[in-house]
This record gives C-alpha cells, structure tokens and sequence, in this order.
C-alpha cells in the first residue's frame, strides 16, 4: 500500500499487513528503542489504538495539542476509518490505565502524497474534551526552526527488536540530535530511497545512536527539545525511516513548518 518499494513507514503490528516493507537488516538489531520513559515525563504522548473484532493493538504515537485535537503523521490517519481507532491517554503502558476517546474526525493533509511522503502531518479531532492530570497535558510547538546540533527527545511505542516483531508495553524513549536538512538528503540520497529527495522544509531530520531508532509503532510520535526557558516544546513528528535503526538519519515532519 504505501511506498511499494518497500520503505518504512512506521505503521505498528496490527497495521503491517498494509504494508509491503523491506527484508530486515543484516546484522545483530537487538536494540531498537532506547529504555523505558520514566512516569513522570512524556505527559503529552498518547496512542492511536486500532481495533478489529475483539482485539485492539497500538497503531501509532499521537500528542496533545489541546483538550479536542491530537496531533500525529498523515500517513496514520489517510483513508483511515475512525469507527475502527481509538485514543488512549494518560498511561505509559499500553495493556493497561489511561482513558478513552472516541474519534470525531481524521484530518490528514490536504497535500500529503504517499509516493514521496511529503505533508506527512494529520490532526485528530476527538469526540468530547480530553481529561487533564497530572498524567495527561498538552505540549507547545515550536514556532521557529529547530536548532541543528540540538540535542531532543523521541518517545514511542515501536518495536524493540526487528526481527522477533516485539513491541513494548512500557514507553520508551531514545535520545537524537538534529541536522540540517541539507546534510540529511546528502545522506537519504546514499539510501536505497534517493528519489524521496530533497528533504523540504516542512521535514527535520536527526541522527540517533548505532543500532537505536524509530521504527514500526513509532508513526505520530513527537520529537522535543527544552527551550531556552526549560519547556518541553515539540519540534516533530515521526514520519519515516530507513528500517530499522540503520546509519541513515530519521525523518519526521516539522512541526514549524506546518505551524501556520
């Protein structure tokens, strides 16, 4: 369905069936994802769950942007039916605790193309007023471009090893660095993706530790920095990679190219 040549769009476990992906790596991919999120962070981070019959996976990351809208990649919510999604918020674990929402309505991109994964940015409109607590709070957005060789945050619930197709249960967070865009698609170009080239101003790319990085369940989750104030600020959102956790930089949506 998306990308039949086999790139990663960072779709989760019930949703890999959509998907014609790439063989997985060569090599030892023990460690994708970093460790677990600690309970008192990550406040914003919820799930997209999906659901069929009786049973109900994580689809993808989503963020709080206020108590109606949730923020995630294009590519999670595209010709997507919202009578077969729910919103999961306030947990860190995805088998249990946190509230549900109903979904009102799927808003992709108007201009998001799935051959070059472009625009690959949606609003989710839920039914009724997201609860706030201490375990549940919106984030703010970066207005201005995001700093390169800024240090930031990625959260998700992706898998944590390729091949055995394991997902956590507890949230993990992972540690990048951001690059310029112009560094970014001299590197993708040397990837088996070169005709998704140039990166634009509406993607931000960073670099993550060997053999650590995005991957399936990951689509939606934030990116974030502390700003010169200590705040958490939102700076992307994940859109795709090269899979899983290889020496190419990740992708991700940006939030201040989007903003307006």
């Amino acid at each position: 369905m998306f990308l039949h040549f086999g790139i990663l769009l960072l779709l989760s476990q019930g949703l890999l069936s959509e998907v014609h992906v790439s063989e997985p790596i060569d090599g030892d991919s023990r460690i994708i994802g970093g460790k677990d999120a600690t309970p008192d962070m990550a406040h914003y981070q919820v799930s997209i769950r999906g659901h069929q019959g009786n049973q109900e996976w994580h689809s993808c990351g989503v963020f709080i942007l206020n108590e109606e809208y949730v923020l995630t990649a294009a590519h999670c919510v595209f010709k997507k039916n919202m009578k077969d999604m729910s919103i999961v918020a306030g947990s860190h674990t995805i088998d249990k605790g946190g509230d549900r929402y109903k979904i009102k309505k799927l808003v992709p991109h108007e201009k998001y193309t799935k051959p070059v994964v472009k625009n690959d940015i949606g609003i989710v409109q839920i039914e009724g007023k997201i609860k706030y607590s201490d375990k549940v709070q919106p984030i703010k957005l970066l207005k201005e471009m995001a700093p390169i060789g800024k240090k930031c945050l990625f959260t998700g619930w992706g898998y944590v090893h390729l091949r055995r197709k394991t997902l956590p249960n507890n949230l993990q967070m992972l540690e990048y660095e951001t690059i310029s865009n112009d560094d970014c698609t001299k590197q993708l170009k040397k990837s088996p993706y070169p005709k998704l080239m140039p990166i634009d101003a509406g993607q931000i790319c960073a670099n993550r530790p060997n053999e650590k990085g995005a991957c399936y369940g990951d689509s939606g989750g934030p990116l974030v920095i502390q700003d010169d104030e200590n705040n958490t600020v939102q700076i992307g959102v994940v859109s795709w990679v090269v899979p899983c956790a290889r020496k190419y930089p990740d992708v991700f949506a940006s939030v201040h190219g989007y903003y307006d």
